[in-house]
């Protein structure tokens, strides 16, 4: 049987979203020996070739901005950035709003927003500046982090939501939201690589790994994930490393 890994990254794999820990390196070796590895993430396709090479992996696919982008080795497969009409309406209301963002073209995080641990941005150019528009202006973009207050999430969301139908918005923690190009999520993601492939594992611990979950044969969550994303997966497991050795245990 051809078996597909797919894991998320910062939280999942990546669990301090700094460095691959040796039990979770050793459960992908592991994995490798039942099927291919891939990645999925709402970081860059470059900061997942920073991982991969980093810890000399072989990563079959790499998903991309929660599936903007889908490549296979350096074949780019896909790729939909979010359309200009949308990006000058949502920068209007991150602007109106005071609200702190960045938006991610693929080679660089720009924004107003300033990362206090910069070990996690793992070789991405951060650009922060107070009034970011100017320099955003004519950008592709493929991905815009919001950085409600925990109070303002929930505000933001719905607002955002309904005065944006035409871009996907995902919750992705407690004091932050994810967009991008409409009908883009890591479940497109997955449907532009599963072809051929009899089962697809999927691991995740957020909102954006929901509709990955979904589409997966078999689906592995984080338990300190919130509790309507942990519903959601065919099983609750510890970490990384557990969910690889339950799968051998249960599925092999």
């Amino acid at each position: 049987m051809k078996n597909l890994f797919v894991t998320d990254l910062d939280g999942t794999f990546v669990k301090n979203s700094v460095f691959v820990e040796k039990e979770d390196l050793k459960a992908y070796h592991d994995a490798k020996n039942y099927g291919d590895f891939s990645v999925a993430t709402g970081r860059s396709v470059e900061e997942i070739k920073y991982i991969a090479e980093g810890n000399d992996m072989d990563v079959t696919h790499m998903i991309g901005f929660n599936g903007a982008v889908v490549t296979r080795q350096d074949e780019v497969l896909f790729e939909k950035h979010i359309p200009t009409k949308d990006l000058t309406g949502i920068f209007e209301y991150l602007k109106e709003s005071k609200l702190i963002f960045d938006a991610l073209d693929g080679k660089q995080r720009i924004g107003n927003f300033d990362h206090e641990k910069k070990d996690r941005l793992w070789n991405m150019e951060l650009i922060c500046v107070e009034n970011p528009f100017e320099i955003l202006e004519g950008k592709v973009i493929y991905k815009i982090n919001v950085r409600p207050t925990k109070e303002q999430l929930d505000y933001h969301y719905d607002v955002m939501k309904e005065k944006f139908p035409e871009v996907e918005i995902y919750k992705s923690g407690s004091t932050r939201m994810e967009i991008t190009a409409k009908n883009i999520s890591k479940a497109s993601g997955i449907e532009a690589i599963s072809s051929g492939y009899d089962r697809v594992i999927a691991l995740g611990d957020s909102g954006n790994d929901v509709d990955m979950f979904k589409v997966a044969d078999i689906s592995y969550c984080m338990n300190r994930a919130p509790e309507e994303v942990k519903e959601q997966a065919t099983h609750v497991v510890e970490d990384f490393a557990a969910a690889i050795k339950h799968f051998i245990e249960n599925y092999e």
